[in-house]
């Protein structure tokens, strides 16, 4: 079980940036599959009760505007709906976060999840190589007989995505409703 001393400089940062977006301690967990426990003393580190948020919200801004590669980020949580599993990438799908994206999407390839949404409403930019990635998964979901769709790309990465004609490939949805009635469907037509 990892404690907070195992914990890598990286987990930390990715730690700090989910708690400034106030996503709950227990989502933080669950993505970055450490203990609530740990989480949450690392996050009260971050953030103690008695100071306020915002002060240490400017300063971190600040910082990241003197050192613009630490400006990319990329955060993967994975999403579990009733029939299906979304995958919500924030910040940006380029070659820098290439390693992170393949091994976050070979776990959901690997395990036993049968369809998949590609959440990209926070992508602020993808890249060649991010784009080869999703199609590679794409590609390897279908030769194993499961859905896989990208779900409300943002307006950011939305020209790229046209320009390589991307629903040529992959199907894309603008809402979770849609995907969930497609992908049901498709679902029940193949069993």
């Amino acid at each position: 079980m990892a404690k907070k001393n195992d914990i890598s400089i990286d987990i930390y940062h990715r730690i700090y940036r989910l708690a400034v977006r106030k996503v709950p301690a227990e989502q933080i967990a669950f993505t970055l599959n450490l203990p609530i426990s740990v989480i949450k003393s690392i996050v009260e580190q971050f953030f103690p009760a008695s100071k306020n948020l915002q002060p240490q919200q400017a300063d971190t801004h600040e910082a990241e505007k003197n050192q613009p590669d630490q400006q990319s980020y990329l955060d993967i949580y994975i999403l579990q709906r009733l029939r299906f599993t979304i995958i919500d990438l924030n910040g940006m799908v380029i070659e820098k976060h290439h390693i992170q994206l393949k091994e976050e999407v070979e776990k959901a390839l690997n395990s036993n999840i049968k369809i998949v949404a590609i959440l990209m409403k926070n992508v602020k930019k993808i890249d060649e190589i991010g784009l080869t990635i999703i199609i590679s998964l794409y590609n390897d979901f279908i030769n194993r007989g499961r859905y896989l769709a990208i779900l409300d790309p943002s307006k950011e990465i939305e020209p790229f995505l046209e320009f390589k004609e991307i629903e040529k490939v992959i199907p894309v949805f603008g809402t979770e409703k849609a995907f969930e009635e497609r992908a049901l469907h498709i679902k029940n037509k193949n069993n």
